[in-house]
């Protein structure tokens, strides 16, 4: 059940046009209401430029005339915005505990979320369903679902062509991680936009996004023979071994707040369990975070000194923990990345739990636009 290529986040590198139309999106996102001159000012886009694209953009019904601004002398600007009540995505993101789902506008303002657990089978037909229910859900007309985007690290686990057959959408898949990365790019104010290197600490991946363009290690996506998927770094292990060292130690017979927690039971503990346990201020648990933050700022600075991001963000889970993760991240960063790279912003996730879904929405969104 192979996943045909063209169903793929677009990872080729971007035209001028299409770096200029992405641009001007996030402008309008950002900024709702705006006339063609403000855009034109901030993206350096000439006017003529911009009006075509809007032009272009209102035939397709992706952006409305808002009327005119007040003048400050001569023709007054024309406004516009985006139809966010006219276009829709929905992300969807298939994980180990089942799928979230979240249905959004253009804006990636969350309209309706969702989460199935694994009994709702994060296969073909489970996800057909979970699609068809968010949308009954949220009561959008589904002729205004533009595409749905689907995080999901195995492609070749579901057939994106029988779900856009069924739910008469265009379908697109990438991998999670890249999906939690444009979320976070777009929506973390720690980064605004800028070349965003995101480290994804559950996924045991880094991902950069620079310049529109997706790298990722491991997965599935990163077997592509497009030179844009460069295998650069190898899996470190689920949550970094923060679970695995937890175990470690209790089975040393070492006493430590882990064990209370989760009730004597072992198999129970979580990245969320340590991360408790440490904010508890547990000496064992503490020191396993701090372990896992200098390991991830060992990777994060090898990879700033490749790539050269102008933010960093840490996500995946290892999130919560807090200036406890961050700070040795820091640390190290501050002591192994290059002299030129030594402004780079180092945060932490911002969207959470649904940083996969919102993402792959985003995504969706990008691929209407690309086509537009």
């Amino acid at each position: 059940m192979k996943t045909k290529r063209e169903f793929l986040f677009n990872p080729r590198p971007l035209s001028e046009k299409s770096k200029k139309n992405l641009e001007i999106f996030e402008v309008m996102r950002k900024k709702g209401i705006i006339s063609r001159l403000d855009i034109s000012k901030i993206t350096g886009i000439n006017t003529v430029s911009v009006s075509n694209y809007m032009k272009n953009y209102i035939s397709q019904n992706l952006v409305l005339e808002r009327g005119f601004d007040v003048s400050t002398g001569g023709r007054k600007p024309e406004l516009v915005e985006l139809n966010l009540k006219g276009n829709y995505a929905i992300g969807v993101d298939v994980n180990d505990s089942g799928m979230r789902i979240a249905l959004t506008d253009l804006a990636i303002n969350a309209i309706e979320k969702n989460s199935v657990g694994i009994s709702g089978k994060a296969d073909t037909p489970g996800i057909i369903a979970a699609v068809e229910d968010v949308i009954k859900r949220s009561r959008v007309e589904p002729d205004k679902i533009k595409a749905v985007g689907i995080g999901i690290s195995n492609p070749d686990a579901v057939s994106v062509e029988d779900i856009r057959k069924k739910s008469g959408i265009e379908v697109f898949t990438s991998a999670r991680e890249i999906c939690a990365a444009s979320a976070e790019n777009r929506l973390n104010p720690a980064s605004q936009g800028d070349d965003l290197l995101y480290m994804h600490s559950d996924l045991g991946y880094g991902v950069i996004i620079k310049n529109e363009t997706y790298i990722d290690s491991e997965s599935e996506y990163g077997k592509s023979d497009s030179p844009e998927y460069t295998e650069y770094l190898s899996g470190w292990g689920r949550a970094l071994g923060m679970v695995e060292s937890a175990k470690g130690e209790i089975e040393k017979g070492v006493g430590t707040r882990i064990v209370d927690l989760v009730k004597g039971n072992i198999a129970n503990i979580t990245q969320k369990t340590v991360i408790a346990a440490a904010k508890d201020k547990d000496e064992i648990a503490t020191d396993i975070v701090e372990h896992v933050g200098m390991n991830l700022g060992l990777k994060t600075a090898y990879l700033i000194n490749l790539f050269g991001p102008k933010v960093v963000v840490i996500g995946g889970g290892v999130e919560e923990a807090g200036e406890l993760i961050l700070a040795p991240v820091k640390r190290v960063v501050r002591k192994l990345s290059l002299n030129k790279y030594s402004n780079v912003v180092i945060a932490l996730g911002a969207i959470g739990e649904d940083a996969v879904s919102l993402g792959a929405a985003s995504l969706a969104i990008r691929e209407i636009l690309l086509k537009a």
